[in-house]
This record gives C-alpha cells, sequence and structure tokens, in this order.
C-alpha cells in the first residue's frame, strides 16, 4: 500500500500538524509506504517517509494561501503520482480520495452578506468534500461529523466514523496539590476561539472564594491583551509557546478549556491521560471522551457559577487521579485509517 499525506507544514508545530506528523510515522511503521506533499518540513523523522517540499505560499489571507497550496498540489500530482498511490489530504485541497476534518466548518451569518473571506473559505470547503476524486471524509470527532451532515447532507459510506487524535506519552511529575494556592492551567495559541477571555472571567470570580488562586498560561505570550490590574498579573504565569508540554502539565492543577468552537481539543486528551482534571464546554470535540461525571462538560452559555462550582469542587479532588474514557494511541488511530484505505477501489 502507498500513500501520499498531504498538509502545509509537516511536523510538531500545532495540534493538526502533530495528527498528520504521528499518523504518518506509525503509517511507517506499519510497512505501509508513505510520501508527504508539505510547504515545508518542520519536524523530522525517524522513519522511512519521502518528504516533498513545495516551497511556502503566501501566508494572508488564509484562502488565497489554500488555494495556492492547492494549486501546486495538484500540479505534483499530475505530474509524478502513482496510479495505485491514495492521497489523504488534511488541507482545503482538490485531488483527494481521502480528507480528514481538522475544523470546525464556516458558517454564514442569519442576516446581511457574507464577506469575500467567508464566501472563499465556503468555496474551498465545499470544493474539499464534493470534489470528484474523494472517497471518504473523515471527520476527527463526533461534533464535526454532524457539522458536515448537517451543513453539506454527506452520510452513508462517503462519510467515515470519526478517528480522533492518539494520546502520546507525557511523562510528568505531579505538582503536590496546596489547596490555599490552586493553579488553573489555560493551553492554546488561538486563544479567543480557544476561550481565554472566559477563562480569566471565571479565575475572577473563583479569586472572591480562593484569593490566591494562580493562572498558568500556554501558547500566548501578550500580557498587555489580557487585561489584567496589576495585581491580578501578579497571580498569572505567562509561559508562552512551550515546546514540551510537560512543562506546562507540572505546573497546574485543573485544565480549563471553554473554547467557543474546537474540532477535537488535543490538550484535554493529554491532560486527562495523565491526571490532571478538566472542565470544558460542550463545543468541543473532546467533551464526549471525558469520563461522565457531573459538571465536567458546561453549555458554553452556561452561568459563570456552573462554571466556579465545578473547579471548586474539583479542588477537593485533585489529589485523585482522573482518567480518559480509553487513551488513544496513535497506532489505533493509525490502525483506523490502514481500514479507510482498504476500502477505496
Amino acid at each position: 500500500m502507498k500513500v501520499i499525506q498531504v498538509v502545509k507544514r509537516f511536523g510538531l508545530c500545532g495540534g493538526m500538524e502533530e495528527y498528520v506528523f504521528r499518523l504518518t510515522e506509525e503509517l511507517s511503521k506499519m510497512g505501509i509506504k508513505v510520501k508527504v506533499l508539505c510547504e515545508v518540513q518542520i519536524t523530522k523523522t525517524q522513519h522511512q517517509v519521502e518528504v516533498i517540499e513545495l516551497g511556502c505560499s503566501i501566508k494572508k489571507p488564509r484562502w488565497l494561501s489554500h488555494l495556492q497550496f492547492s494549486k501546486k498540489v495538484s500540479k505534483w500530482v499530475k505530474h509524478y503520482a502513482e496510479k495505485q498511490e491514495i492521497i489523504h489530504s488534511h488541507e482545503r485541497i482538490s485531488c483527494h480520495h481521502v480528507t480528514t476534518i481538522h475544523s470546525t466548518l464556516f458558517n454564514f451569518p442569519k442576516k446581511g452578506l457574507p464577506s469575500f473571506r467567508k464566501q472563499m473559505n465556503e468555496y474551498l470547503e465545499k470544493r474539499e468534500v464534493n470534489c470528484d476524486s474523494v472517497c471518504k471524509i473523515v471527520p476527527v470527532s463526533f461534533l464535526i461529523s454532524n457539522e458536515i451532515t448537517e451543513k453539506f447532507n454527506i452520510s452513508g459510506s462517503k462519510l467515515a466514523c470519526p478517528i480522533s487524535p492518539g494520546v502520546s506519552e507525557i511523562k510528568v511529575k505531579r505538582k503536590k496539590f496546596d489547596p490555599r494556592k490552586p493553579i488553573i492551567g489555560f493551553m492554546g495559541k488561538e486563544w479567543k476561539r480557544k476561550g481565554l477571555p472566559k477563562v480569566i472571567q471565571i479565575w475572577r470570580e473563583i479569586r472572591k472564594q480562593v484569593s490566591e488562586v494562580e493562572l498558568c498560561l500556554a501558547g500566548f505570550s501578550n500580557r498587555l491583551k489580557l487585561g489584567l490590574s496589576e495585581s491580578e498579573l501578579n497571580s498569572v504565569q505567562v509561559l508562552g509557546y512551550v515546546e514540551n508540554k510537560a512543562t506546562f502539565f507540572s505546573k497546574i492543577d485543573i485544565l480549563l478549556h471553554p473554547a467557543n468552537k474546537e474540532a477535537y481539543g488535543m490538550v484535554i486528551a493529554e491532560a486527562t491521560s495523565i491526571g490532571i482534571p478538566v472542565v470544558v464546554s460542550d463545543e468541543c470535540g473532546a467533551a464526549v471522551d471525558i469520563n461522565f461525571q457531573p459538571k465536567k462538560v458546561h453549555r458554553l452559555d452556561a452561568p459563570l457559577r456552573e462554571w466556579t462550582c465545578s473547579i471548586l469542587e474539583l479542588f477537593t479532588f485533585c489529589s485523585a487521579k482522573d482518567t480518559f474514557k480509553k487513551p488513544r494511541s496513535w497506532r489505533m488511530c493509525a490502525e483506523n485509517y490502514k481500514i479507510v484505505y482498504d476500502n477505496i477501489k
């Protein structure tokens, strides 16, 4: 079996990129011959994977970047792809057999005309799921699967069961919990979408009852955008980009992730796999994989008191080990894709 993975950046530089990188390595270990078509390789792999760099496109606007990359991929596929190779895309291209949807879909405003940017992104989305060559559409969560069904009326054999990310082993020495000075963690580069403003609101409410509670923020480095007072900043650790996630997880007692929209949320899976309690919004794809215990998953529009009560209650359980429903390995993820590939004629 021969497979071509298509991704803009190949390496450990984001959630979607890590998904592709880990999947590629596992497929290679399974004896599948894998090529990667990308703009640039960020991380070297130790496995036998041929990486073809097509060169960087314009960065902004994003829709134009997607379009330029798509043209480069189509040109390469036309001239160099072998007939038996399965093309598996993770980007907005139009010459693939399998596409994995890693992000929530664009929605037009109910009133007024959508912007040109939204129209172009909508066009690229439709082209990705409806192109003539596509045989399988793979969502990374049931949340995304439902969106695809509702928006494009796609179901049945073309829409595969969700294949969520694996969880890499993270060796962490958990901090000893101090009930007088608990630490709430948040990780996210796209901080607005992932709910940092709400995190700060919830943290302020908790401070009224636990005055020394701290915040630890990763993936976000601009303190000025937080809108905090000088006294508040004394209780906030801003780590910025963290290459080794163990650094972040070793500092926190609870992960708070009230995302506005999150296709999956790898940080949620990683936190629970090492025993860190989580409180998340119902707009996170990973929410369905959290053990069913009350008050861990909240509606995004739930009152602040519901969020704060959950965290205050969890503070009493921080010494107990929380667990993920069933931690998935990246090998399981690759085996699921092998089944998808086997069903493509």
